[in-house]
């Protein structure tokens, strides 16, 4: 009998084990060697090492599109932003053609596995070029994201909070795919580029091996006014404020334009998302090999602890404001991990 229960056992083992090989699921991150890629093919390594599942990641994706795409059950996985959820909701900016009703439907069809930052916003260009501050940016053209992506709504606000400028009047807006974007920069397709960075930036290097880099703050006197202000506490943005010290790394080749040795930005809080009809135990399965696997994560990504990864206090990520829902089986594998998840983001 007891030879026959283990067998039995063996053989459910088995199926369970067989059955997670063959699950295959799909999955969207943005510019290639960024927060969101990072995430997915990390994702993707746990999911295969754990036999969890088969992620095939598609990077360099518009993460406006793709989230749809979760939303609607096209694709499996997705990186987002928590603003664009926001937006989704209520059918503005990008999701503007989705109307009220879809748009609210298909913004509550998304749940969190884990989140983090997607990345703070940097005004780059290089020396040559004499642009040292977000004012010199008037009558230049200037890379500011892919079309009708989350990057590309950031950055236009944060020349307009930084300078008063605006796309089509103060300055030309350049947009291409983030598969090109560092070809339009180097090659001086573009006078400067206000995108995305992490700490250190992946792009950094490419940009500084053709010619030295100003790497430019939000000027102190823009950031703590009113119109900033509001905009850093609207639903998915945070503020970033860290010592021009931590961006030493880049050496004599890059300056960090400053004020009073703090460099400010907005970051996009955002995080690993997926459909809400996804299988509990499947979604629990990811996060909680994530979660487990993080310290290999810190050793692999020097920017993995800057962009938040392990954690999921509200201050850091403005959840509630967004309407951000974690998925329940993520919620019980970072509640088993001893985190508190908070409140508002429970299913």
């Amino acid at each position: 009998m007891k030879k026959i229960l283990l067998a039995g056992a063996a053989i459910m083992l088995m199926a369970g084990t067989a059955q997670a090989q063959n699950i295959t699921l799909t999955s969207a991150s943005a510019s290639t060697g960024g927060t969101t890629d990072i995430a997915a093919k990390f994702l993707a390594e746990i999911a295969a090492a754990n036999k969890i599942a088969t992620i095939q990641v598609q990077g360099g994706q518009v993460l406006t599109k793709t989230m749809v795409q979760v939303a609607e059950g096209k694709t499996d996985i997705s990186a987002a932003f928590f603003l664009g959820n926001f937006l989704m909701s209520r059918s503005l900016g990008p999701f503007s053609g989705l109307g009220k009703k879809r748009g609210k439907e298909l913004a509550g069809n998304m749940q969190l596995l884990f989140p983090y930052h997607l990345a703070h916003f940097v005004l780059v260009a290089y020396q040559s070029t004499g642009i040292d501050s977000y004012d010199k940016l008037k009558g230049k053209i200037v890379h500011n994201g892919p079309p009708r992506g989350g990057a590309y709504i950031t950055a236009k606000a944060v020349i307009r909070l930084s300078a008063g400028l605006a796309e089509g009047k103060g300055y030309t807006g350049k947009q291409i795919a983030w598969g090109q974007a560092n070809s339009i920069f180097l090659d001086r397709s573009v006078d400067a580029a206000v995108r995305p960075a992490t700490n250190p930036a992946s792009w950094m290097p490419i940009y500084s091996s053709a010619g030295k880099v100003n790497l430019v703050s939000v000027p102190k006197k823009a950031f703590e006014g009113k119109a900033w202000k509001k905009y850093y506490s609207a639903p998915g943005n945070v503020p970033v404020i860290f010592p021009v010290a931590d961006l030493a790394h880049y050496g004599d080749k890059v300056r960090i334009v400053s004020d009073d040795n703090m460099f400010r930005s907005v970051a996009n809080a955002g995080g690993t998302m997926v459909n809400k009809n996804m299988d509990k135990k499947l979604a629990k399965a990811l996060t909680a090999g994530f979660i487990k696997n993080l310290p290999d994560l810190y050793r692999k990504t020097a920017f993995a602890k800057t962009s938040q990864f392990g954690n999921i206090k509200t201050e850091n990520f403005n959840f509630c404001k967004a309407g951000i829902k974690f998925h329940p089986g993520a919620m019980e594998a970072w509640q088993e991990a001893g985190h508190k998840v908070p409140d508002c983001t429970k299913p």
